[in-house]
C-alpha cells in the first residue's frame, strides 16, 4: 500500500512512518518543513494543510490508498482531512486522544458524571474546549470532539483512534523524565501523597504507531472511534518502581503532605483515574502490543537519557 501522512516528522507521527516502511509500505509524508522528515525511505513533501487546495493537489499527485492525519486539531483542520479523502476516495485514519472523555475532564475541573472504572468508546465526553484558558500549547480552537464529529458527519471511511499518554523514544514532552533525571543523579528516595495509586493508561509509541498502520491497512468502512492503550493500567508508583527496577535502583518512598515537585505531580492524589478499555481495537483490528512490558521500560529509559545529553 501506499500510506500518505499529513504531519508525521515528529514523535508519534515519525514512529508510524517508520513503521509502516518495515512493514513494506510505501510512505510519502506531508508536512510544512518545520520539522524535517528523516526516516530514510519516506517521501518528503513539503506543503501546508493550511493551504486545502495545495495538500489536495500534493496528496493527489502521490495517489495514497490510505490518509494517516497526525496534525488535526480543530474543526478547520479536520475540514481539510474530509476534504482530502473525499477528493481521493481514499480511508482516513486521524488521531484523537482521550482527553475527549468527561472523566479526563474531572482531572482539569470540568463537570463529569461519576468515575468509571474503564473508559469506554461510548463513555461521557468533556465539555467543549476543554484548555481553552488554561496553561499549555493547546491552540484556543483545540477539541478532538470537533474534529470526530466533521469526520463522522462527512460520509467517508474514517477511523478515530483515541491515544492516552504516549511515552517512548523521541517524545519531546519526556514523559517520566523528572524520575530518571533524579535516579540517575543519586536520588534515592521519592515523595507521593496516597501510596501513589493514580490510574492513568498510557501507551508506547511503538505500539500505538502499530495501531496507526493497522488501521490503514484494515479500516474500510464508515465512522469509528477506538481507544488505543496498554492492555491494563498500573498505578503511577508501579509505573515508577518498575523504571527504577530497570535502572538497577532500590528505591524508597515517602509520603509528602505538602505540593510535590511539577515532574513528580502525577504520584499525588487525583480525583479519579483514566482508565482505557480497549476490547474494541483488539476485536476489530486485531490489535495486540508490538513491544514487551521490559522492552517498554528499557526504551523509556534510554530516550530519556538520549533527550537528556541532547539538552545538555
Amino acid at each position: 500500500m501506499h500510506l500518505a501522512f499529513i504531519g508525521g516528522t515528529r514523535f508519534i507521527g515519525r514512529a508510524a512512518v517508520r513503521r509502516a516502511l518495515e512493514v513494506g509500505h510505501c510512505v510519502s509524508v506531508f508536512h510544512r518543513g518545520e520539522h524535517p522528515c528523516d526516516v530514510a525511505g519516506a517521501v518528503d513533501v513539503l506543503v501546508n494543510r493550511q493551504d486545502p487546495s495545495a495538500l489536495c493537489a500534493a496528496l493527489a499527485r502521490a495517489a495514497p490508498d490510505a490518509l494517516i492525519d497526525t496534525r488535526a486539531m480543530t474543526r478547520a483542520d479536520a475540514q481539510v482531512t474530509v476534504l482530502a479523502a473525499r477528493l481521493l476516495g481514499v480511508p482516513a485514519v486521524v488521531l484523537s486522544s482521550a482527553d475527549v472523555y468527561a472523566q479526563f475532564g474531572r482531572l482539569n475541573g470540568h463537570p463529569a458524571p461519576e468515575p468509571e472504572d474503564c473508559v469506554v468508546e461510548g463513555s461521557a465526553l468533556t465539555v467543549p474546549y476543554p484548555f481553552r484558558g488554561m496553561p499549555g500549547d493547546h491552540p484556543p480552537d483545540y477539541d478532538k470532539k470537533d474534529v470526530e464529529h466533521e469526520l463522522e458527519q462527512a460520509g467517508v471511511p474514517a477511523l478515530v483512534l483515541r491515544l492516552p499518554a504516549v511515552y517512548g523514544s523521541g517524545d519531546h514532552r519526556r514523559r517520566f523524565g523528572g524520575v530518571v533525571d533524579r535516579l540517575d543523579a543519586g536520588q534515592r528516595v521519592l515523595p507521593l501523597q496516597g501510596g501513589g495509586t493514580f490510574r492513568h493508561s498510557h501507551a508506547h509509541v511503538e505500539d500505538v504507531a502499530h495501531a496507526m498502520v493497522l488501521g490503514a491497512e484494515r479500516w474500510r468502512e464508515g465512522f469509528a472511534a477506538m481507544n488505543v492503550a496498554e492492555q491494563t493500567t498500573p498505578t503511577m508508583r508501579e509505573r515508577v518502581d518498575a523504571i527504577a527496577s530497570c535502572m538497577g535502583v532500590g528505591l524508597e518512598w515517602h509520603e509528602e503532605p505538602g505540593e510535590l515537585p511539577p515532574d513528580l505531580a502525577f504520584l499525588g492524589r487525583m480525583p479519579n483515574d483514566v482508565v482505557l478499555g480497549t476490547a474494541l481495537i483488539r476485536r476489530r483490528l486485531g490489535f495486540d502490543e508490538v513491544t514487551t512490558s521490559d522492552q517498554r521500560v528499557r526504551d523509556l529509559v534510554t530516550g530519556l537519557r538520549k533527550s537528556r545529553a541532547a539538552r545538555t
